[in-house]
């Protein structure tokens, strides 16, 4: 038995006739009539009631035919699926980032893409608040370090982002590490509410019992970084972000310990068993740049084992709710 003589079986079934099925089928009838031979041969069971008026189903012919019709469905549909990742995708995703993400990350995950996946526009804007973009359309990714509780999308973590302490270039008194107690005695230009940030840093804060030494707000880390290569105060960001202006001598870091700064950052997509192709061939393209970055020592970003990072996400993200209904 196989599929082309379930296919004409059911092709007779609905035509009621061998000739007018030969005609859809575009088989010639003597052949036709030897398909479904040989398919009652095999079963062994007799399929068709031949009258001067055409064929009905017997009993058993309705039996099959109601299996046929249900396997036929499924292989139609497997093959539409198919098609789909067969042929170059295209359409449209919107990708939502995180606002602290390196430019160089985002421009990397763009140019990839338009590189594999050619017909495929990619949209991507700025922050991520639950599953809609700042403009109010459904994301279809996200690239996020806070991804909200309540989120209908699957979560993926990807690496670790780690914080340090950022100075000029003249500060003598911090070399190499510098522990949390003592970063607290510093004026901080950090970033205002609510950038995730700002509420990071303040989750440790809490954890550590520190209050933290806040001098300016700004939002934008080319202008913080400006301030703190001029010596207006220090700052607390993410080893990523300031590793190019380290690498040029305008500014320098500390690893802060007691506690590590580390945050996680997650790929979201919908949850929903259909999503189109090129989805998945994003996430795809959007993992292999993010694991090339972690792969950098110099970037920061490193893999850990999912339970570890449940077990730090948990207990910042208690102390940043604590924050939050202060």
């Amino acid at each position: 038995m196989d599929v082309r003589q379930l296919r004409y079986f059911v092709g007779v079934l609905e035509a009621k006739s061998l000739n007018k099925a030969s005609k859809l089928l575009h088989i010639a009838q003597p052949a036709l009539g030897a398909q479904i031979r040989n398919l009652e041969r095999e079963l062994g069971l007799e399929l068709l009631r031949r009258h001067p008026r055409g064929v009905e189903p017997t009993e058993a012919g309705e039996r099959v035919a109601r299996h046929a019709r249900q396997l036929l469905l499924q292989i139609d549909r497997m093959r539409r699926e198919l098609s789909d990742y067969a042929s170059a995708p295209s359409g449209r995703v919107l990708m939502c980032m995180a606002r602290s993400l390196p430019r160089e990350v985002i421009t990397s995950i763009a140019e990839r893409c338009q590189s594999t996946l050619p017909d495929v526009k990619l949209r991507i804007v700025d922050g991520f608040r639950h599953q809609v973009s700042a403009e109010g359309a459904m994301a279809d990714l996200a690239l996020t370090f806070y991804p909200g509780d309540g989120v209908p999308f699957v979560w993926e973590p990807l690496v670790q982002d780690e914080l340090v302490f950022v100075s000029d270039v003249e500060e003598k008194r911090v070399q190499g590490e510098i522990d949390f107690r003592k970063l607290a005695r510093h004026k901080l230009i950090l970033p205002s509410q609510p950038h995730y940030v700002r509420h990071f840093v303040e989750a440790a804060a809490l954890l550590a019992s520190h209050e933290l030494k806040i001098s300016y707000e700004i939002d934008s880390f080319d202008v913080i970084k400006e301030l703190v290569a001029r010596g207006i105060g220090k700052t607390i960001l993410p080893i990523a972000s300031v590793r190019n202006d380290v690498r040029n001598g305008k500014l320098k870091l500390a690893r802060i310990k007691n506690p590590r700064l580390q945050r996680t950052l997650y790929m979201l997509h919908s949850s929903r068993q259909e999503r189109p192709s090129a989805v998945d061939l994003i996430r795809r393209e959007v993992r292999s740049v993010v694991f090339e970055c972690a792969d950098d020592v110099t970037f920061g970003w490193h893999r850990v084992p999912l339970a570890e990072l449940h077990a730090l996400d948990g207990r910042y993200r208690a102390a940043q709710d604590e924050i939050a209904h202060e």
